[in-house]
């Protein structure tokens, strides 16, 4: 059921470096109305803490210099090791093809890989809420 609630996403990544797309998206994600909060690098404990203390209604995770394989999986495990099982976790930059099913397996939303268009990404938040 859609509310009048402003959609919000944490938006975070592995690393600065090669940052370009992670502010391209989050431009283009507060152009479409959505409230985004800039985490920056953060580590997956660091993530849930300020996705509760943000109360987000997303976390998207830019990885782009750590290993999706082992980041991710570690993000996931600390939201169920806190009973948190209502934040979706949209993952974003250099995936390999052959993770993104181990990703999705995980219980990982979606995944957008470099040259996505940003409309993409929003029409597939939108339609989660």
């Amino acid at each position: 059921m859609k509310s009048d609630k402003k959609v919000r996403i944490l938006l975070v990544c592995d690393g600065l470096g090669h940052s370009t797309g992670y502010y391209i998206v989050a431009k283009g994600l507060r152009e479409a109305g959505i409230e985004v909060i800039m985490g920056g690098s953060q580590t997956p404990g660091q993530i849930v803490e300020s996705a509760i203390q943000e109360d987000t209604d997303f976390i998207g995770y830019r990885i782009m210099d750590g290993a999706p394989e082992l980041l991710v999986p570690r993000l996931v495990d600390i939201l169920k090791e806190r009973s948190i099982q209502d934040i979706p976790i949209i993952v974003g930059g250099i995936v390999p093809p052959q993770i993104i099913p181990k990703l999705k397996a995980l219980g990982i939303k979606a995944v957008f890989t470099p040259g996505t268009k940003i409309s993409k990404i929003v029409d597939y938040i939108n339609s989660e809420m």
